[in-house]
């Protein structure tokens, strides 16, 4: 956001343990109905809504994050940076949909419109998952831009 001259910032919604769902005990590597730390954020870019984040975590590194200033600080940067848990990869599944009501309320548009969702889940070393989000993006405050490159022809497997 700094980059493209806008103010990033977020408003906290929500904090709090909740037991993991089928859904995020899979994406989490635990088991379902285990306590998992849940919050939930309204991103903003010069006070506009640009997505409304659900994250989930482990509890044990959940619970020390639900201590920070989650509308400053970045969920990433605290997991790299204060409490040593580099990121060293992560899946990615986009979607568009239609905004359910909790998520239009939240990003301030109308039910039904059209939204991105982005279901993240991040890795730390060992391939162990520490970060599953679900990010619905506000269908006309953002693009998104991808490069792909192709292996020559006769260099591997293609």
């Amino acid at each position: 956001m700094h980059a493209l001259g806008r103010h990033p910032s977020a408003r906290l919604m929500d904090k709090r343990v909740v037991p993991a769902s089928e859904t995020v005990a899979r994406k989490l590597a635990r088991r379902t109905g285990s306590p998992v730390v849940r919050i939930q954020r309204v991103r903003l870019a010069d006070n506009v809504p640009l997505s409304f984040d659900e994250t989930y975590l482990p509890r044990a590194i959940g619970e020390k994050i639900m201590g920070d200033d989650l509308e400053t600080e970045p969920i990433f940067s605290l997991l790299e940076q204060k409490y040593n848990k580099p990121l060293v990869e992560a899946e990615y599944r986009l979607e568009a949909i239609a905004a359910d009501a909790r998520v239009a309320s939240a990003l301030g548009i109308r039910k039904e419109s059209p939204i991105f969702l982005i279901e993240r889940t991040s890795y730390c070393g060992g391939h162990t998952p520490i970060d599953y989000e679900k990010l619905y993006y506000h269908g006309d405050q953002i693009q998104f831009v991808t490069r792909l490159s192709r292996r020559a022809p006769g260099r591997g497997k293609t």
